[in-house]
């Protein structure tokens, strides 16, 4: 939003107003004979377009009225900002998100208003605009970032100013709406997230092109919108969230056990407040009220599968947590899962591959139907596995491994401090360069109780292939700047684990073989026996991919389970509350309380955006 000023005085506004009027009438008589030749000039400059606008139709318009709204139109433009009237009376100064987008298609419509003139022919598009804004908080964004009360208040008016103004802030309102739903719209830096990887919103001129260049103007609103399956299924989530019967048994949360864990057949107070947190009424049949009866056991194994929990009806940190987590904080993460959906391209290709971090699961598609499904290892809390979208270029079969700087650092020096043959014992070798050449070091000669940071960066320690090499038998060559990339283990015990944040950030494959063979389907030659003949000789081996394939590392904490259920999983490395976080300083979402919608933060400024 813009900032807010005082309301000038009724009459200095229609003064100056009548006075830009008189002058552009008497101005639109001295340039009508080129009008024609002025048609469709694009200018540079904000002032040239401005002038360009009014030089063109000015002549043409016909009515006082008509002049008043065209010439208020041209002198909050050149100022950059418009006055907009509250249902309280109040005026704001509303600051334009893009003035010379908005010159240049109203310069390319002939001058002519997009929403509003003195027939009210045009009342039905901008209700169908001002409703669609309104459902803003459907899609995670702010419907007041976006003029609705203001809009709301002249909807219908007579008043020749005060259409100028309905007409710009729906221009304005429609550029903003269409920046917010189709890119990253938060500062980088503030969550924490690398903009190359994601989709740019779409340009202020485009987004009022594509709404008024339209008799569709539903469609056209519709289509900034994502448009997979998951994405929708989410925003139906998160309204019928928004009227759930349940919000009003978060007045008995939360739910203690006093710090013990509670498990079937045992008693406590609070199974009363669990019991009313899964809906159940008291049956006598099971016991005392305070028993942790099989009934509600039963209805929270249900529960922790829902929340991508082992369901064993033990009421352990993780599920209490899930069950004192409010609607309201369920809805928020439905938020930042979905503004993070926003970030990738509307358009995927045939093939892909999508690794999602805290479910830990990888999904091969191709046409879009999954045709291979597994469960990976992602980096821990402290290792954290990069959000990012690259190309897979290539396989590299029986790899070498370079132990990266954090590992040298810290796993492998202290150990090295107890035992110089740790090393050794897992066949890696360690060199150094001398007057330029590689030399190979005896690693047990070192004394490693000397050896610091800057020394550690002048050593390199390469593992051998074979059996005990840290990336298994393949590893997938995708470019990135994080070092990231998918492989093969020589863990496999790690993949049965219901928590797989395990490694040091890289994404280990239950199934390297599988998504080997689904990157290298399309080589001409290639086969099942070509590949294990490749594995089973030992040598390291690259065969690029004749089709490069797109993956996608991302970072959504609900998901679909097998059957199509919304699973709402953890939030591993705390980007959803980083994310939410963000989002409240700048206003940029509201959520539907009890009571109806409010702010999620009351207490932050809306900055000009």
């Amino acid at each position: 939003m813009g900032s807010e000023n005082m309301r000038p005085s009724l009459f200095s506004r229609v003064s100056k107003t009548l006075l830009i009027t008189a002058a552009a009438v008497a101005l639109a008589c001295g340039v009508s004979d080129h009008a024609s030749a002025q048609k469709g000039n694009y200018i540079e400059s904000v002032g040239a377009k401005s002038s360009a606008f009014f030089s063109l139709n000015l002549g043409a318009l016909t009515g006082r009225d008509n002049q008043i709204i065209m010439a208020s139109i041209r002198s909050a433009l050149d100022a950059g900002q418009v006055d907009a009237k509250l249902p309280t009376g109040q005026v704001n100064v509303l600051s334009f998100r893009d003035t010379p987008a908005m010159l240049s298609v109203y310069a390319e419509h002939d001058g002519r208003t997009l929403w509003v003139d003195t027939r009210n022919d045009n009342q039905e598009k901008a209700a169908v605009i001002l409703k669609t804004l309104q459902n803003a908080w459907t899609h995670g964004l702010n419907p007041d970032q976006y003029h609705v009360k203001e809009i709301a208040a002249l909807l219908g008016t007579q008043a020749p100013l005060e259409k100028a103004q309905l007409e710009l802030l729906l221009s304005d309102a429609l550029i903003r709406y269409g920046h917010d739903m189709t890119g990253m719209r938060l500062p980088a830096n503030a969550i924490r997230q690398d903009p190359q990887s994601w989709r740019k919103p779409v340009a202020g001129y485009d987004a009022l092109k594509s709404v008024s260049g339209t008799e569709n103007i539903q469609a056209a609103l519709d289509s900034f919108a994502p448009t997979d399956a998951f994405y929708n299924r989410l925003r139906q989530e998160l309204m019928t969230l928004a009227e759930s019967p349940d919000r009003a048994l978060e007045q008995s949360m939360p739910i203690s056990f006093s710090g013990a864990i509670l498990r079937p057949g045992e008693f406590h107070r609070d199974v009363v407040k669990l019991r009313a947190r899964m809906g159940q009424d008291h049956d006598p049949a099971y016991g005392s009220d305070r028993k942790y009866d099989d009934r509600l056991s039963a209805a929270v194994m249900k529960f922790q599968r829902e929340n991508g929990l082992s369901a064993d009806g033990v009421i352990g940190p993780q599920t209490l947590a899930m069950l004192n987590r409010s609607i309201t904080e369920k809805m928020e993460q439905i938020v930042a899962n979905m503004e993070r959906l926003r970030w990738l391209d509307a358009e995927k290709p045939n093939r892909y591959i999508l690794v999602n971090i805290p479910s830990a699961t990888l999904w091969a598609v191709e046409n879009g139907e999954v045709a291979l499904q597994m469960p990976v290892i992602v980096g821990r809390p402290e290792r954290q596995t990069k959000s990012f979208v690259t190309h897979i270029s290539g396989v590299r079969f029986n790899p070498k491994w370079t132990v990266p700087p954090t590992i040298k650092n810290e796993d492998f020096l202290p150990k090295l401090m107890e035992d110089p043959a740790y090393l050794q014992n897992k066949g890696i070798e360690v060199s150094q360069l001398v007057d330029g050449q590689r030399v190979t070091l005896d690693s047990t000669a070192i004394d490693w109780s000397t050896v610091t940071r800057s020394d550690l960066k002048n050593l390199r320690m390469v593992q051998g292939s074979g059996d005990d090499n840290a990336l298994g038998r393949i590893r997938v060559l995708m470019e990135n700047p994080y070092d990231i990339y998918l492989h093969d283990t020589n863990s496999p015990n790690l993949f049965s684990k219901q928590m797989r944040a395990l490694s040091s950030g890289c994404i280990r494959l239950a199934d390297p073989e599988g998504v080997a063979k689904f990157i290298l389907k399309g080589n001409a030659n290639w086969s099942d026996g070509r590949m294990q003949n490749i594995i089973a000789s030992g040598r390291t081996t690259e065969v690029a991919a004749t089709e490069g394939i797109p993956v996608y590392i991302l970072y959504q904490t609900i998901w679909q389970d097998k059957d199509g259920a919304l699973v709402y999983g953890p939030d591993t490395y705390k980007q959803d509350r980083r994310l939410i976080e963000a989002m409240k300083g700048l206003k940029a979402y509201q959520i539907s309380e009890n009571g109806g919608v409010k702010y999620a933060s009351l207490n932050a400024e809306s900055p000009v955006r």
